[in-house]
Protein backbone atom coordinates (compact mmCIF):
# COMPACT_ATOMS: atom_id res chain seq x y z
CA UNK A 1 0.00 0.00 0.00
CA UNK A 2 1.58 3.07 -1.18
CA UNK A 3 0.63 6.40 0.39
CA UNK A 4 -1.40 7.84 -2.34
CA UNK A 5 -3.99 5.09 -1.40
CA UNK A 6 -3.45 5.57 2.56
CA UNK A 7 -3.87 9.14 1.56
CA UNK A 8 -7.25 8.36 -0.19
CA UNK A 9 -8.19 5.53 2.23
CA UNK A 10 -7.43 8.07 5.06
CA UNK A 11 -9.52 10.89 3.23
CA UNK A 12 -12.56 8.68 2.73
CA UNK A 13 -12.34 7.41 6.49
CA UNK A 14 -12.19 10.91 7.27
CA UNK A 15 -15.20 11.51 5.26
CA UNK A 16 -16.79 8.43 6.41
CA UNK A 17 -16.27 9.78 9.96
CA UNK A 18 -17.06 13.42 9.51
CA UNK A 19 -20.10 11.83 7.76
CA UNK A 20 -20.85 9.45 10.81
CA UNK A 21 -20.35 12.76 13.20
CA UNK A 22 -22.87 14.70 11.40
CA UNK A 23 -25.40 11.97 11.38
CA UNK A 24 -24.46 11.49 14.98
CA UNK A 25 -25.01 14.81 15.71
CA UNK A 26 -28.21 15.09 14.18
CA UNK A 27 -28.83 12.05 16.04
CA UNK A 28 -28.60 13.00 18.82
CA UNK A 29 -30.44 16.50 18.71
CA UNK A 30 -33.41 14.40 17.30
CA UNK A 31 -33.19 11.93 20.39
CA UNK A 32 -32.64 15.05 22.72
CA UNK A 33 -35.64 17.00 20.95
CA UNK A 34 -37.14 13.56 21.23
CA UNK A 35 -36.74 13.26 25.16
CA UNK A 36 -37.78 16.16 25.67
CA UNK A 37 -40.87 15.85 23.35
CA UNK A 38 -41.43 12.67 25.96
CA UNK A 39 -40.76 13.83 28.88
CA UNK A 40 -43.63 16.73 28.72
CA UNK A 41 -45.70 14.14 27.72
CA UNK A 42 -45.10 11.47 30.48
CA UNK A 43 -45.50 15.08 32.77
CA UNK A 44 -48.81 15.12 30.73
CA UNK A 45 -50.11 11.91 31.23
CA UNK A 46 -48.98 12.08 35.07
CA UNK A 47 -50.80 15.39 35.30
CA UNK A 48 -53.60 13.39 33.42
CA UNK A 49 -53.37 10.51 35.23
CA UNK A 50 -53.11 12.60 39.06
CA UNK A 51 -56.46 14.22 38.32
CA UNK A 52 -58.35 11.00 36.70
CA UNK A 53 -57.33 9.18 39.99
CA UNK A 54 -58.73 12.30 42.38
CA UNK A 55 -62.11 12.65 40.12
CA UNK A 56 -61.95 8.85 40.47
CA UNK A 57 -61.22 9.00 44.49
CA UNK A 58 -64.31 11.96 44.49
CA UNK A 59 -66.64 9.33 42.93
CA UNK A 60 -65.97 6.53 45.31
CA UNK A 61 -66.16 8.60 48.16
CA UNK A 62 -69.19 9.75 47.47
CA UNK A 63 -70.12 6.54 46.34
CA UNK A 64 -69.24 4.86 49.48
CA UNK A 65 -70.56 7.78 51.81
CA UNK A 66 -73.88 7.02 51.92
CA UNK A 67 -72.88 2.70 52.35
CA UNK A 68 -70.72 3.72 55.31
CA UNK A 69 -73.18 5.63 56.99
CA UNK A 70 -75.77 3.10 56.68
CA UNK A 71 -73.60 0.70 57.32
CA UNK A 72 -72.86 2.66 60.56
CA UNK A 73 -76.37 3.44 61.29
CA UNK A 74 -77.01 -0.32 61.27
CA UNK A 75 -74.14 -0.81 63.98
CA UNK A 76 -75.43 1.60 66.16
CA UNK A 77 -78.72 0.33 65.88
CA UNK A 78 -77.60 -2.82 66.76
CA UNK A 79 -75.87 -1.29 69.50
CA UNK A 80 -78.46 0.53 70.79
CA UNK A 81 -80.55 -2.46 71.31
CA UNK A 82 -77.63 -4.27 72.58
CA UNK A 83 -76.82 -1.68 75.01
CA UNK A 84 -80.46 -1.49 75.68
CA UNK A 85 -80.96 -4.95 76.84
CA UNK A 86 -77.90 -5.01 78.90
CA UNK A 87 -79.15 -1.74 80.44
CA UNK A 88 -82.34 -3.29 81.57
CA UNK A 89 -80.57 -6.60 82.85
CA UNK A 90 -78.11 -4.37 84.75
CA UNK A 91 -80.72 -2.67 86.18
CA UNK A 92 -82.71 -5.50 87.10
CA UNK A 93 -80.22 -7.38 88.75
CA UNK A 94 -79.63 -4.00 90.35
CA UNK A 95 -82.76 -4.02 92.12
CA UNK A 96 -82.63 -7.35 93.12
CA UNK A 97 -79.14 -6.59 95.05
CA UNK A 98 -80.62 -2.98 96.21
CA UNK A 99 -83.34 -5.14 97.82
CA UNK A 100 -81.54 -7.99 99.06
CA UNK A 101 -78.95 -5.05 100.72
CA UNK A 102 -81.13 -3.09 101.79
CA UNK A 103 -82.02 -4.34 105.17
CA UNK A 104 -78.30 -4.79 105.51
CA UNK A 105 -77.32 -1.27 104.44
CA UNK A 106 -80.44 0.35 107.24
CA UNK A 107 -78.52 -1.33 109.68
CA UNK A 108 -75.12 -0.24 109.12
CA UNK A 109 -76.52 3.41 108.50
CA UNK A 110 -78.52 3.02 111.45
CA UNK A 111 -75.96 2.11 113.94
CA UNK A 112 -73.27 4.79 112.08
CA UNK A 113 -76.16 7.16 112.70
CA UNK A 114 -76.41 6.42 116.49
CA UNK A 115 -73.25 6.19 116.89
CA UNK A 116 -73.28 9.77 115.14
CA UNK A 117 -76.04 11.09 117.27
CA UNK A 118 -74.18 9.45 120.56
CA UNK A 119 -71.33 11.69 119.94
CA UNK A 120 -72.74 14.75 118.91
CA UNK A 121 -75.04 14.24 122.16
CA UNK A 122 -71.84 13.99 123.89
CA UNK A 123 -70.13 17.04 122.42
CA UNK A 124 -73.52 19.22 123.18
CA UNK A 125 -73.39 18.04 126.74
CA UNK A 126 -69.76 19.19 127.40
CA UNK A 127 -70.34 22.39 125.93
CA UNK A 128 -73.23 23.10 127.56
CA UNK A 129 -71.43 21.50 130.50
CA UNK A 130 -68.87 24.36 130.28
CA UNK A 131 -71.06 26.76 129.02
CA UNK A 132 -73.25 26.29 132.45
CA UNK A 133 -69.80 26.35 134.19
CA UNK A 134 -68.85 29.74 132.93
CA UNK A 135 -72.34 31.43 133.79
CA UNK A 136 -72.01 29.79 137.12
CA UNK A 137 -69.06 31.36 138.24
CA UNK A 138 -69.25 34.86 136.20
CA UNK A 139 -72.52 34.81 138.79
CA UNK A 140 -70.86 33.54 141.73
CA UNK A 141 -68.23 36.26 140.91
CA UNK A 142 -71.03 38.81 140.60
CA UNK A 143 -72.61 37.73 144.03
CA UNK A 144 -68.95 37.50 145.53
CA UNK A 145 -67.93 40.59 144.34
CA UNK A 146 -71.28 42.46 145.54
CA UNK A 147 -70.97 40.57 149.29
CA UNK A 148 -67.14 41.37 149.15
CA UNK A 149 -68.16 45.35 149.03
CA UNK A 150 -71.16 44.84 151.38
CA UNK A 151 -68.48 43.12 153.71
CA UNK A 152 -65.91 46.15 153.15
CA UNK A 153 -68.49 48.41 153.78
CA UNK A 154 -69.25 46.63 157.25
CA UNK A 155 -65.64 46.34 157.82
CA UNK A 156 -64.96 49.58 157.53
CA UNK A 157 -68.01 50.61 160.00
CA UNK A 158 -66.83 47.26 162.25
CA UNK A 159 -63.26 49.21 162.05
CA UNK A 160 -64.48 52.62 162.97
CA UNK A 161 -66.72 50.82 166.25
CA UNK A 162 -63.98 49.01 167.28
CA UNK A 163 -61.49 52.17 167.47
CA UNK A 164 -64.25 54.18 169.31
CA UNK A 165 -64.86 51.06 171.68
CA UNK A 166 -61.03 50.63 171.71
CA UNK A 167 -61.36 54.66 172.63
CA UNK A 168 -63.87 54.39 175.05
CA UNK A 169 -61.83 51.18 176.73
CA UNK A 170 -58.68 53.18 176.97
CA UNK A 171 -60.78 55.88 178.29
CA UNK A 172 -62.18 53.87 181.18
CA UNK A 173 -58.70 51.92 181.85
CA UNK A 174 -57.27 55.32 182.51
CA UNK A 175 -60.13 56.30 184.45
CA UNK A 176 -59.53 53.54 186.76
CA UNK A 177 -55.90 53.82 187.09
CA UNK A 178 -56.64 57.09 187.88
CA UNK A 179 -59.11 56.31 190.42
CA UNK A 180 -56.24 53.37 191.96
CA UNK A 181 -53.62 55.55 192.43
Amino acid sequence: MNSDEQMRRAQANFKTITDIKDKLEILEEHVESRKEALEEEIEESLNEAIRNARDCLEKIQENIEPKLEKIIRERLDILKVKMDRFTEEGLGALHKEIKKQTPILTQKILEEVDGLVASKLIAVRDELSQSINQKIQAEAKKFLSEDKIEMEKKYAKLWRVCFIALGFSLTAFGVVLLVNL
